[in-house]
């Protein structure tokens, strides 16, 4: 009898110590998620300084320094269409203190280079949706076109004849898909970054372009290029005066850039909520939103959940771009 009591008080101390080492686990992560942020976050950005998703990177964590009480320090970590910062930010803890600034590339590379095994939905956390960056669709001034319909019109009647600018998965896939949904044929002259894309259509080594608004603007502006429509769903508030591809020759025909803020896979759920509350706020202050405007995005917000659910979807339709037009992926 006495064994089997000492048996029984050593199962209750055990028991007790395993409750107390789950109540202080507990415990520790509430106080961990109840003082988030406590040190410094890091935005992780795929591109090179300079360039859009940068930028965005920049404009938005200048105030969210301020409305988080904790340092935001940019890490350009170019590469690969992004995929060296998708990689690195997947592999981080999911402490909520290593974000990912996606672009549009990040849905897109999963069917380009599936060598990579990367999957922009499960290997991360969804944090927020940033906002969405429609394009430009341009011509050089010498094609005789000055609407989508005119475009559509003379490359059937031209084939093979104009060739078109790509200068990252994003842009080229775009490009793609207009050819393909207009049954027309262009050829794809490919440039490492607008900064080569740009000059090449300017001077008529390629007579089609699907960038930047900001980019192009002052190109445009100046007659250098002809704006025939913008890729976005509606039109932008920046260049309103600008027809859709949709509304322009091109129905069901959407292909903007969009931008969002995503963690390690495992994230908590309370951080996730917390950042996700602050973006969604400071991107709609009119300073932060007349920035991010006139650097060619409108302002999105969106739950967790959807945002996921839209990077989900964008990624099956560029899978079947891929397919479709028969481009071969790249290990």
């Amino acid at each position: 009898m006495d064994k089997l009591n000492r048996v029984s008080v050593t199962l209750t101390k055990v028991a007790k110590a395993a409750v107390a080492t789950i109540v202080l686990n507990l415990c520790t992560q509430a106080y961990a998620q109840s003082t988030f942020p406590s040190k410094p976050i890091r935005f992780i950005v795929g591109f090179t300084a300079g360039g859009s998703t940068d930028v965005i990177a920049r404009i938005l964590s200048r105030r969210l320094t301020e409305t988080l009480g904790q340092p935001i320090v940019i890490e350009n970590k170019p590469g690969a269409d992004s995929l060296i910062a998708t990689k690195f930010v997947s592999q981080a803890e999911p402490d909520g203190y290593t974000i990912l600034i996606a672009s549009g590339s990040h849905s897109i590379n999963s069917s380009l280079y599936p060598e990579s095994k990367m999957d922009p939905v499960k290997d991360f956390s969804p944090i927020a949706m940033i906002g969405d960056g429609p394009n430009f669709l341009v011509v050089h001034p010498s094609v005789p076109v000055n609407s989508v319909e005119e475009l559509i019109a003379y490359a059937k009647k031209n084939p093979g004849v104009l060739n078109y600018a790509s200068s990252a998965s994003t842009t080229f896939l775009q490009t793609e898909l207009f050819k393909g949904m207009a049954g027309i044929e262009m050829t794809t002259i490919p440039y490492k970054g607008s900064g080569a894309a740009v000059p090449a259509l300017l001077t008529n080594e390629v007579q089609v372009s699907i960038s930047s608004i900001v980019t192009l603007l002052q190109h445009v502006k100046s007659g250098k290029a002809k704006a025939l429509a913008v890729t976005s769903a509606k039109r932008f508030s920046l260049v309103s005066d600008v027809p859709t591809v949709t509304e322009k020759g091109l129905p069901g025909y959407v292909a903007s850039t969009w931008y969002g803020m995503l963690g390690p896979a495992g994230m908590s759920p309370a951080s996730v909520k917390i950042l996700n509350a602050t973006l969604n706020k400071v991107m709609f202050e009119p300073n932060v939103k007349t920035q991010l405007i006139n650097q060619g995005l409108d302002p999105i917000a969106m739950s967790p959940e959807d945002f996921i659910k839209f990077v989900h979807e964008d990624e099956e339709k560029w899978a079947k771009v891929v397919k479709d037009s028969g481009i071969k992926t790249q290990k």
